[in-house]
This record gives C-alpha cells, sequence and structure tokens, in this order.
C-alpha cells in the first residue's frame, strides 16, 4: 500500500532540500583563483585591464577565452613554422589558468541567480508552513546549534 505525505512531510523535504542547495552555493563561493583575474585584450596595455571578479556579462567572459584560444593556437601554429619551442601565456598565465579563473567568474554568475531562486522557494513554503512544523524546525535547529558546541 502507497504511503500518502502529508503537507508537513512535504514541506519539511522541500526545506531540507534548499538548505542542502544554499551549503553548495557557500562552498562555491570560495573561489581559488589562478591568474590575477585582470584581463585585457592587449599585452601592453596597462589601464584598459577588466577585473574579471567583477563581470557580470557571460559573453564578454566568453569572448576572452575565444580571444586568448584564438591566440594561443595562432601563437603555436607560428612557433612551429620558425621550427622553435613556444609555451603560451597572456599576461603571465596559461590558457587553462584563465580558463579555470573564467569558469569560476561563470559559475559565481549561475549561483547569484540560484540564490534569488531559492530565496523565492523559501518564500513560497514559508507561506504555507503550519504552525506545528515552524517549531519543530525550529527546535531541530536549535538541537543541532547546542551540539555543536
Amino acid at each position: 500500500m502507497a504511503t500518502v505525505k502529508t503537507t508537513d512531510e512535504m514541506v519539511k523535504e522541500l526545506f531540507d532540500s534548499v538548505q542542502a542547495k544554499k551549503l553548495a552555493i557557500e562552498k562555491a563561493e570560495k573561489p581559488c583563483w589562478q591568474t590575477s583575474c585582470m584581463f585585457a585584450y592587449s599585452a601592453d596595455s596597462a589601464h584598459d585591464r577588466k577585473d574579471i571578479r567583477i563581470m557580470n556579462d557571460v559573453r564578454k567572459i566568453v569572448d576572452m577565452l575565444a580571444f586568448l584560444i584564438d591566440r594561443k593556437e595562432k601563437s603555436e601554429k607560428s612557433a612551429q613554422e620558425l621550427g622553435v619551442e613556444y609555451s603560451f601565456k597572456w599576461l603571465g598565465f596559461t590558457l587553462d589558468e584563465w580558463k579555470s579563473d573564467f569558469q569560476t567568474r561563470v559559475n559565481q554568475i549561475s549561483i547569484q541567480e540560484k540564490r534569488k531562486e531559492l530565496a523565492e522557494i523559501e518564500a513560497r513554503l514559508n507561506a504555507i508552513i503550519s504552525p506545528e512544523l515552524k517549531a519543530k524546525m525550529e527546535l531541530e535547529a536549535l538541537t543541532a546549534l547546542l551540539n555543536k558546541q
């Protein structure tokens, strides 16, 4: 016979899911940058650099990576044509290091969107939670806090 979940049980499961996702977001927000995060399309110009840590336009980040990939491929082909050893770096960092930092920033941007979604879900859950379940969840949270000490 199938077990029918009560509304409170369903709400509790959803709250637990929201909390798990919040913890995952907190972990992802502590990045380990591999470059200076100061990108420029010109290696010689120091005043046109952009800090990728504050960029919010994913398309610009994609364009930056495309620029570096193109630059690396052409540089390596040129070195091969000349018969010389060549290791590509842009502003002192490898393509992989730049790519890692670009990916980190893109992940951060998506996290901001996920956080907004979770806040909306949590607000909607709070609107339908029963007083009994709310009290039970608060007691569980307090118990967990006390057990940490």
